[in-house]
């Protein structure tokens, strides 16, 4: 069959694509790149916030005004929306025939058969509980993981973890992706070793709260950091992590970062809000002085460290003066750069069944806004510290704009080209598609809050 697959949400989602993509093939179905004449389309969702789950509705509702002009469709919906909406998508979605969890992925291809053959599908995890036994999906996207072909690329995702146990009171992932249940080292280790095998530099490990990495057996445990080193040993030119929760992050993380050479010296930390009160509604568990004190650990540490952040705005009862905390957090963390949402209440969450959305939708917008001007203030101070240097970047290819504009200031034969640092700036810079996936020296001669520009050295 051919098939489409859709992507929405994090970078978690974007290797569960992946793995999909992988095991379909595997089993002898063609993925194509466009919906028009795919006989399955696959939706893998984000319930964080609204906007992912309004446009899932969006494309369920052209996709059953295809079903019901005659077109022969199999619809599924996969990931977080499908594991909170569960058997009410089929309710509310007539024409989803796949309501798939993510932990059970690798049995997305009998799900299909079955659907082909006329039945509906809703396979779901079980209920939050302390028995991590029950995951028995976990098993399936272990071995697609252990045997994903390795794609043209030199980056690629390594899960170590899942789930999360954290219960933020705006945050649905406990629910949707269950307790948090780390991979097997050896595991980890063999499909790192895949990948490598088959031409992929960079790795970027992958969990909801990754430097939470956890694993004993035998009364012998590794820690997140004893993983790092072992996976750094395997001789890979980058490794990085993300996402990472402030409570989590010891000395011993910083220290392999700083004396791991192929370790980035790059944090994507989220604060979510500069005020306590703030902070303590959202169940985040640390206070800002804890948040300013491991950044300056981290900048003691790791000198050249590169730090970015997470923020929420219009959380319920924030007021002026809890906003205006949040813009000082960010003038003195120094972020490269922030990721600023709204805040919207998540069905199920605390914060949802016990705080009023008592901050106005004008207010959010603004406040979102002022918080960007803030970043963007931040992000190119600290992105024109760059000008005048030499950095290795990892080429990715012709830039979005590439394609866009007229190539009359460039060399033949040349165009433009995006890449990223080990601090994962961007990078953008002329030269030959013939670069993409290898590693070049740029000097830098501009810079904007979010991009450098620069040149072939």
């Amino acid at each position: 069959m051919k098939i489409y697959i859709e992507t929405m949400g994090c970078q978690m989602n974007r290797l569960d694509s992946e793995l999909v993509d992988g095991d379909l093939r595997r089993h002898g179905h063609e993925i194509v790149a466009g919906r028009t004449n795919a006989d399955v389309v696959i939706y893998n969702t984000c319930s964080v916030r609204q906007q992912a789950e309004n446009k899932v509705c969006s494309r369920l509702g052209a996709d059953g005004q295809r079903k019901s002009d005659g077109k022969r469709l199999i619809v599924a919906v996969i990931g977080c929306m499908a594991q909170k909406e569960g058997q009410a998508m089929r309710t509310k979605f007539p024409q989803v025939d796949i309501v798939c969890a993510p932990s059970r992925i690798g049995e997305l291809s009998d799900m299909i058969a079955s659907a082909a053959a006329g039945e509906k599908v809703v396979a779901l995890d079980p209920l939050r509980t302390e028995n991590l036994s029950r995951y028995e999906g976990d098993k399936l996207v272990n071995q697609i993981e252990l045997n994903r072909p390795v794609q043209s690329s030199a980056q690629a995702f390594v899960r170590v973890a899942m789930g999360c146990d954290f219960f933020c009171s705006y945050c649905i992932v406990p629910f949707v992706r269950g307790p948090q249940r780390s991979r097997r080292p050896e595991d980890i280790i063999t499909e790192t070793r895949r990948l490598l095998d088959g031409g992929v530099s960079e790795i970027t490990l992958l969990g909801q709260t990754v430097n939470g990495y956890s694993w004993s057996d035998g009364g012998a445990s590794v820690r997140f950091s004893d993983l790092l080193c072992t996976l750094s040993g395997l001789g890979m030119r980058r490794l990085r992590f993300v996402t990472s929760h402030p409570l989590d992050f010891g000395d011993d993380i910083l220290e392999a970062m700083r004396d791991l050479p192929n370790v980035c010296p790059y944090i994507h930390c989220p604060a979510q809000s500069g005020s306590d009160a703030v902070l303590k509604r959202m169940n985040r568990k640390y206070t800002r002085a804890q948040y300013d004190e491991l950044v300056a650990r981290a900048r003691d540490i790791v000198p050249d460290v590169v730090i970015a952040g997470d923020f929420i705005v219009g959380f319920p009862g924030e007021t002026e003066k809890d906003h205006e905390a949040s813009g000082e957090l960010i003038r003195k963390s120094g972020y490269k750069n922030s990721f600023v949402f709204k805040y919207s209440p998540r069905p199920g969450t605390l914060a949802q069944k016990r705080m009023p959305d008592d901050v106005p939708m004008s207010v959010k917008r603004r406040r979102n806004n002022e918080l960007l001007a803030v970043q963007e203030q931040v992000g190119l101070a600290h992105h024109r510290q760059r000008i005048g240097s030499r950095m290795e970047v990892l080429v990715e290819g012709p830039s979005p704009r590439s394609k866009k504009e007229d190539a009359r200031a460039r060399t033949p034969g040349n165009v433009q080209l995006v890449g990223r640092t080990r601090g994962d700036h961007i990078v953008v810079f002329e030269g030959s598609p013939s670069l993409a996936g290898q590693y070049a020296q740029i000097a830098i001669e501009d810079a904007t809050s979010l991009t450098l520009f620069g040149r072939l050295a």
